[in-house]
């Protein structure tokens, strides 16, 4: 009896020393936990509806003299590739240009845009073959957001993140973040320049422009 004591008390102290070296240092994380405890919530357009992949949405700045996101051409160019947003002010009034998320293959996410996640963001308009490849969202060296980027690339994903705004009239309101590759993200915010009104990653975090999203 007294050698079966001993030989269970020492299965028991090895089986805790070998529990605990895998608590902190050596976490087991089980296939079957890694989605079910985390489920990013999904992010709304402004009927309560799901974004999905692939279908047509106006981004809209809700703000009183804020307007939709256009796609324009500055400096005449072969492919337009300036990303700005529309201004209650007459030369800068319109309706938008489409946009659709992308991403760069399947997922667990299926098709719908999840808060947080990365996706691409892709113009959708008619084209010239020349410019049919240049429609998809980055950030360029000045830290203007402009078209030419590539799904795919890791240095052209962006992020859609709730806010607290409370806007009459609007729900569901949000911030895009770009994302570089090991660098974190960025709000994307406004910049003036050359008298346009562009779309621009900005340092500061309290600084940014909120958007929402409509079927278009």
């Amino acid at each position: 009896i007294n050698i079966l004591s001993f030989l269970l008390l020492s299965s028991t102290l090895s089986l805790v020393a070998f529990a605990r070296s895998f608590t902190s240092e050596n976490p087991i994380v089980l296939p079957t936990t890694c989605h079910d405890n985390l489920v990013l919530p999904e992010v709304y357009d402004q009927d309560g509806e799901p974004l999905r992949i692939g279908e047509r949405y106006i981004i809209k700045n809700p703000l009183l003299g804020g307007g939709a996101v256009y796609l324009y051409n500055i400096g005449n160019l072969q492919c337009p590739n300036a990303v700005l947003q529309h201004m209650s002010i007459p030369q800068f009034l319109g309706k938008g240009t489409p946009v659709v998320f992308v991403r760069k293959s399947e997922s667990d996410y299926g098709d719908v845009v999840r808060v947080m996640t990365g996706v691409y963001i892709k113009f959708f308009f008619k084209t010239s073959k020349l410019c049919v490849d240049e429609t998809v969202w980055k950030v360029n060296d000045e830290e203007l957001v402009v078209t030419g980027g590539n799904v795919g690339n890791e240095n052209d994903i962006f992020k859609i993140k709730k806010t607290d705004l409370v806007i009459r009239g609007m729900k569901n309101v949000y911030k895009l973040l770009h994302c570089r590759s090991h660098l974190g993200c960025k709000n994307i915010g406004g910049n003036f320049k050359n008298g346009y009104p562009r779309l621009a990653a900005v340092d500061d975090d309290k600084d940014f422009i909120p958007f929402v999203f409509i079927k278009a």
